[in-house]
């Protein structure tokens, strides 16, 4: 049975030793049972998601710096019986709280189902026969075929044919580039010339762009929007701090009991802190998202419209990212005659 390898394994091996290494036949392709082992060992060929649960990602809305201030409010409020203050500031916090998780929710589904309409499907043989199957069915030692206009599914040792591909989505490069056998083409190459067969040696996460997946999931950027939060209520929290400080030592010396001095600390805190605040930025996030949605834009997170907008420098090839593959006049220059 054929260990997972790098993809710098398979550019040295030659295409025998890698369709020995699998098992396979150039003419007859997998048999269904190794395609089942194969499965079993190598997984489906796709990027595993970290699918959170619903009801976790419900609660992280009361997890937070400015959540934490806001039930420290509820919670002295209901001490001190001020009940009104406790409920107008709870329901503040579950308002917010089911605002952003059923935006973050719809967009999640529709993701879904976009995922569900844009299934891709690979002409690959096995027990000698040609068919066609969904690329995530895809295991190492398929014998698969590529032509113009294929997004390659996996990355495939080219055994026959000549092909170029645009795999500009994976390396920026503008111009396409030619593989002839015994090269390796990478999943998520467009074929734009040509048509080939080759045998399929990495799926999934051990792909060249399955790697790059990865990293990207695994990125964890800190939201802009919780940045300008987080200081407002800093300031503010240090503000009450000092005047609480002050308070108390006034009450020290003049011999006033600390159960006195806490309806002016939550008097203070609920002017401090900015209870509506949190609010205020989901609501007029999910109304930005709602722009974005007509415009056609899928908006994946919250408060991605935002963490766009300030951005200062950005970086991309120029294969077309940001155009729309259209001419337009922009200057006439008359000359004389």
């Amino acid at each position: 049975m054929a260990e997972k390898k790098e993809i710098e394994n398979f550019q040295n091996l030659d295409t025998e030793s890698i369709i020995k290494l699998f098992k396979s036949d150039f003419t007859s392709g997998l048999k269904q049972t190794e395609v089942e082992t194969y499965l079993k060992q190598y997984g489906y060929n796709e990027v595993p998601e970290q699918k959170a649960n619903p009801i976790f990602c419900f609660f992280t809305k009361f997890w937070g710096f400015t959540a934490w201030m806001l039930e420290l409010i509820i919670i002295l409020s209901w001490f001190l019986h001020k009940y009104s203050d406790a409920y107008i500031v709870s329901g503040l916090l579950v308002f917010n709280a089911i605002i952003s998780f059923a935006q973050e929710q719809n967009a999640v589904n529709a993701v879904e189902d976009l995922k569900e309409k844009l299934h891709i499907n690979a002409k690959v043989l096995r027990d000698g026969i040609w068919k066609t199957v969904l690329s995530r069915e895809l295991v190492p030692g398929d014998i698969i075929r590529i032509r113009i206009g294929d997004f390659v599914p996996a990355d495939v040792k080219i055994i026959q044919g000549e092909i170029s591909v645009d795999q500009s989505a994976l390396t920026g490069e503008s111009l396409e580039v030619e593989k002839n056998p015994k090269q390796i083409v990478y999943s998520g190459s467009i074929v734009s010339r040509g048509e080939s067969s080759g045998i399929v040696v990495l799926t999934g996460i051990n792909t060249y762009f399955g790697r790059t997946i990865q990293l990207v999931q695994i990125a964890k950027p800190r939201l802009h929007i919780e940045d300008i939060i987080s200081k407002v209520v800093k300031w503010l929290l240090i503000i009450v701090a000092v005047l609480l400080s002050v308070v108390l030592v006034v009450s020290l010396l003049q011999g006033i009991k600390l159960l006195e001095v806490l309806p002016l600390m939550l008097v203070l805190l609920l002017g401090a802190i900015p209870v509506a605040l949190p609010a205020m930025f989901t609501v007029s996030m999910a109304l930005g998202s709602l722009e974005l949605v007509k415009k056609g834009v899928l908006v994946t997170r919250l408060s991605a419209p935002d963490d766009a907008a300030r951005m200062d420098i950005l970086c991309v090839d120029k294969t077309g990212t940001l155009t729309m593959n259209k001419m337009s006049m922009a200057k006439i220059v008359p000359l004389n005659g």
